[in-house]
């Protein structure tokens, strides 16, 4: 989850609670929820994408696909790199509402 200097605490509260309420709701189970402050840094995904191999969890629950990166198609090579390193299925909350 990317956070920005512009977003508020409670914004990124919020953030959090949509993706642990979304997670409830269908069955699954939060384990944790990756913070990304540096705008371009990709420290967080590579951190997670570690976490899902070794979990070898089968989903990945983002807010929105902006929440790893702003270009679609930056967004794209995110994607397809976190499916082939992880097998897991990516659900973006924006997609789902």
């Amino acid at each position: 989850m990317r956070v920005p200097d512009d977003v508020s605490d409670e914004e990124a509260k919020k953030k959090r609670d949509d993706l642990n309420g979304y997670a409830e709701n269908n069955g699954y189970h939060l384990a944790a929820v990756f913070y990304e402050y540096v705008t371009g840094s990709q420290t967080a995904f590579t951190a997670m994408v570690e976490a899902v191999q070794h979990a070898e969890a089968k989903h990945v629950i983002v807010p929105s696909y902006r929440e790893l990166a702003l270009s679609k198609s930056l967004q794209d090579v995110m994607l397809t790199h976190l499916s082939h390193a992880t097998g897991a299925e990516v659900i973006s909350l924006d997609e789902c509402s």
